[in-house]
C-alpha cells in the first residue's frame, strides 16, 4: 500500500513538472518570436533623418547619391545638399509639371509652360517656348545625349515634336499627325513617340517622324472603356489595357505587352480592383488594391498589398521599388504605408508609416533613401 501511495505520488510530481515545462516552452516560444518580430521591425524600419518645409506642394524630387533637388507646384526649385542642408531657391514661374534628372546628374529639366534646362548648380542654362501659345506636353533626356519634346499649342491641340541638343539649338523636329482629340502620348529615351487613340489605336513614331506601326488593342465586343497605357525608358515595350467595363460590373481587365512593332509579347490579367498602370524604368506596374510588377517579357516579379489598403503611387532607384498604400477610410487623415521591396529577391526590406491629412506622394532615390513629399514639405528616410 504504501509503494502504491509513492508510485502515484511520482507520478502526480511529473505530470506537474511536465505541465510546467509545457508552460515554459510555450512562453520561450512566444517571447522568441516576439524578439524575432521586434527585430525584424527595427531592421526593416525606416528613420527620418531630415525634414523641409516647402512654399508649395513639392511634385518633383529627383538627385544622386550626393545631393537632391526638388520643385514645388509654384514653380520654386532647390537643392538639398548632401541631403542635409536646403538651398537658396530659384524661382521658375510658368506652372511646372515635373522635373527630370539627365543620367549624368549635370542637367536638370524642367516641364511647363516653357521647357528650361538648369545645370546642377540650378544656373538656367536655355529656356524655350513657342510663339503661340502651348504648354510642354512631355520631355525627356534622350539617349544620344539630347532633349526630346512635344509641344501641345492650346487653340487647336495640336502638336509638335522638337529635338535640341543640350546647348538648346534646334536638331530637328516635325508636326504630330492630327489623331484626333483624347489621344494620349508617351515619348521614350529614344525618342519614339507613342500615341494612343480613344478607340484603342496605338502609333508608334520615330523621332524623324515616320510612322513604325499601327495596331489595336483588343476590345472583345466593346465591352471594356478607358484606355490607358505605359512605356517603358527604352520605348521597346509598350503596356496597354482598358481601366474598367462600360457596364460597371466588376471583372478581369486584360493587359497586353507590345514591342515598339506592335507584335504581343505577353498578356496580363488585371482585375476591376487594380485599374492603375504605369511604367517603372524598364519595368511595369498595376495597381489598385494590389501592386503587382512585371518584367519587359510579363513576367511578375513582385505581387504586394495591405488589408484595408490602396496602392496609391511608387518609385524606382537601384533595383528597390517603393511602394506607397493609402489606408481606405472616410476620415480626413488617413494611415499611409511605405514599403521598399527589393525586386531581385522579392522580399520587403524597409517600411514605414505615417497618419497624414495631406496627400502623400513618394520618390526613391539612390542611397537607399526614400522621400515622402506631404502639402508644404517632405521628409527624407534612410535605414
Amino acid at each position: 500500500m504504501k509503494k502504491t501511495v509513492q508510485s502515484h505520488g511520482l507520478r502526480q510530481i511529473i505530470l506537474h513538472n511536465r505541465r510546467w515545462l509545457a508552460a515554459f516552452v510555450i512562453v520561450a516560444a512566444t517571447v522568441g518570436a516576439t524578439t524575432m518580430w521586434a527585430l525584424r521591425g527595427k531592421k526593416t524600419a525606416l528613420h527620418v533623418v531630415s525634414q523641409f518645409k516647402t512654399s508649395d506642394y513639392p511634385i518633383g524630387i529627383v538627385g544622386t547619391q550626393d545631393q537632391g533637388y526638388v520643385l514645388t507646384a509654384a514653380g520654386q526649385i532647390f537643392a538639398l545638399r548632401g541631403w542635409a542642408s536646403q538651398s537658396e531657391g530659384v524661382e521658375l514661374g510658368d506652372n511646372p509639371t515635373s522635373l527630370t534628372l539627365s543620367t549624368s546628374g549635370k542637367y536638370l529639366l524642367v516641364v511647363g509652360q516653357r521647357l528650361t534646362l538648369l545645370d546642377d548648380a540650378l544656373r538656367q542654362k536655355w529656356s524655350r517656348k513657342t510663339t503661340a501659345p502651348s504648354v510642354v506636353e512631355q520631355a525627356v533626356f534622350t539617349v544620344t545625349g539630347g532633349v526630346a519634346v512635344v509641344y501641345s499649342f492650346l487653340e487647336d491641340q495640336s502638336r509638335q515634336f522638337v529635338m535640341y541638343d543640350l546647348a538648346g539649338k534646334y536638331q530637328g523636329g516635325y508636326t504630330v499627325p492630327d489623331f484626333g482629340r483624347g489621344s494620349q502620348i508617351s515619348l521614350a529615351h529614344s525618342g519614339m513617340l507613342v500615341v494612343t487613340l480613344e478607340g484603342g489605336t496605338i502609333y508608334t513614331v520615330s523621332p524623324q517622324g515616320k510612322v513604325i506601326a499601327k495596331f489595336t488593342v483588343p476590345n472583345p465586343d466593346q465591352k471594356l472603356a478607358g484606355l490607358v497605357t505605359a512605356v517603358d525608358d527604352s520605348g521597346t515595350r509598350i503596356l496597354a489595357g482598358y481601366s474598367r467595363s462600360v457596364s460597371g460590373v466588376a471583372g478581369p481587365l486584360p493587359r497586353y505587352l507590345f514591342d515598339q512593332t506592335g507584335k504581343k509579347i505577353a498578356q496580363i490579367s488585371a482585375t476591376s480592383d487594380n485599374p492603375g498602370l504605369r511604367a517603372l524604368g524598364n519595368y511595369f506596374l498595376t495597381f489598385g488594391r494590389t501592386a503587382e510588377i512585371f518584367d519587359k517579357d510579363g513576367k511578375q516579379l513582385l505581387s504586394a498589398s495591405k488589408l484595408n489598403f490602396n496602392a496609391i503611387d511608387a518609385s524606382m532607384s537601384n533595383g528597390e521599388c517603393a511602394l506607397l498604400f493609402q489606408e481606405q477610410t472616410t476620415s480626413q487623415t488617413a494611415v499611409y504605408f511605405l514599403g521598399i521591396y527589393d525586386i531581385e529577391t522579392h522580399a520587403l526590406v524597409r517600411q514605414w508609416s505615417t497618419a497624414e491629412s495631406d496627400e502623400v506622394r513618394v520618390f526613391q532615390l539612390p542611397g537607399m533613401r526614400s522621400v515622402l513629399a506631404l502639402g508644404t514639405g517632405l521628409f527624407i528616410l534612410t535605414p
